[in-house]
């Protein structure tokens, strides 16, 4: 970092540059999976030389991230909070850790971000998602604010709300009945496997004793917007769901949607990359998968309930034993639902290997009864091939770099 004479900033600067680094090979890895990796200048030999082993990247990337965080301040800075600090770096590397299977590591990094003191979970759920709590909650450790894109109006309103009268709402983004079917119930079951109503009853009505996260993130036909019933059967309204500005599932993300942003050219959103709530799922996640539920694991997922407003007197975690596999469809599941609509379920269906059964299925949408038989609007149909769990290089890429070799089936 030149021309910078105190060196407490140089060394601040040079660590968010490589820690910015860092975070550009764990997306490389996590799509390509075997990339040519430089921490040097290339030179011309050394760019025509194969691509490192995946493994091989992240056995160095891993202590060099942990270097790197040691480095940096640990406090959120007042002007560019949006960089990495100490807490925060940690935190993705975190979630680099689980993703790729290093759970001790995952385990160690939330523990010491928790012990940290250094953030909390805001106490309303909903609120996180709109102007009421996006800048002031201490949840979010990393995010996009103002500040970190000059500025420029946001525009999640426009690319997320339906049409509404003569204002934005693109419906470009839009929730799938699998989704909202994977949302347990307010004891905390699953919809397959509730005493109180059956699956139907919940399909048919999804407001029906319901974990409340299902309502602060998803709206849809029935639902009051902006004064108004939504009515996605009704030729006649905006929201009808065969319109092209219309959801097509007949569900919409209330997350990132603040009404007061309807008839605005832009927003002021600001938005979690990585929260808090993430940090208690990802130690769970790892101390489940080593096979090590210790009290601090079930904690971390009842604090979420918790806060979520389930009936704790059934959801605690604590009052059924578990198989390990039934730990971890539980937490796998919480992370869905808590996680919903900010950017995490792709690479959860990825590392889980379960693409090949959650995405070789109709998109599918609303359901109702019509004639007494129940219909359930179809999106689409859609596929995944086991090859597709890695990317292809572009075909300019393989032209620049020579030692590349194409990911299998592509």
């Amino acid at each position: 970092v030149p021309y910078v004479e105190d060196e407490a900033v140089r060394t601040k600067f040079k660590s968010i540059l490589e820690a910015l680094r860092v975070w550009h090979y764990f997306k490389l890895t996590s799509r390509w999976a075997n990339v040519p990796f430089f921490l040097e200048p290339a030179t011309i030999e050394s760019a025509l030389q194969p691509p490192t082993p995946k493994e091989e990247i992240l056995d160095k990337l891993f202590p060099l991230a942990e270097e790197i965080a040691s480095r940096l301040p640990e406090n959120e800075y007042i002007a560019d909070a949006y960089m990495f600090n100490r807490y925060s770096f940690k935190a993705l590397t975190m979630r680099y850790a689980l993703y790729n299977g290093r759970y001790e590591l995952a385990a160690k990094l939330a523990k010491e971000i928790m012990d940290s003191g250094k953030y909390q979970l805001h106490a309303k759920y909903g609120d996180l998602f709109n102007y009421k709590a996006d800048k002031t909650n201490k949840e979010f450790i990393m995010k996009f604010d103002m500040e970190s894109h000059g500025n420029s109006a946001t525009n999640s309103f426009r690319d997320l709300a339906p049409q509404f009268r003569t204002g934005n709402g693109q419906s470009y983004v839009v929730p799938t009945k699998s989704l909202v079917d994977s949302y347990w119930t307010l004891q905390g079951h699953s919809i397959d496997n509730s005493p109180l109503h059956t699956k139907e009853e919940y399909e048919l009505n999804p407001k029906l004793n319901r974990d409340p996260r299902l309502a602060a993130s998803i709206f849809g036909h029935g639902d009051m917007f902006s004064g108004e019933q939504i009515d996605i059967y009704n030729p006649s309204s905006l929201m009808f769901f065969e319109n092209q500005r219309a959801s097509k599932s007949g569900y919409w993300f209330k997350k990132f949607v603040d009404e007061t942003d309807a008839f605005k050219s832009g927003g002021n959103m600001h938005f979690p990359l990585l929260r808090y709530a993430e940090v208690l799922l990802t130690y769970a996640e790892a101390k489940i998968m080593m096979n090590d539920v210790d009290d601090l694991a079930k904690d971390c997922i009842n604090q979420l309930r918790r806060r979520a407003g389930l009936d704790m007197s059934a959801a605690d975690v604590t009052l059924t034993t578990k198989t390990q596999q039934q730990w971890i469809d539980l937490i796998r599941n919480e992370r869905r639902t808590e996680l919903a609509g900010e950017g995490i379920r792709y690479d959860d269906i990825l590392r889980w290997r379960i693409a090949e059964q959650v995405l070789n299925q109709p998109a599918l949408g609303h359901t109702r009864m019509v004639d007494g038989k129940k219909e359930t609007l179809k999106i689409e149909d859609r596929s995944f091939q086991s090859h597709n769990y890695l990317w292809p290089f572009h075909e300019n890429s393989m032209k620049v770099e020579p030692g590349l070799v194409q990911n299998p089936g592509y």
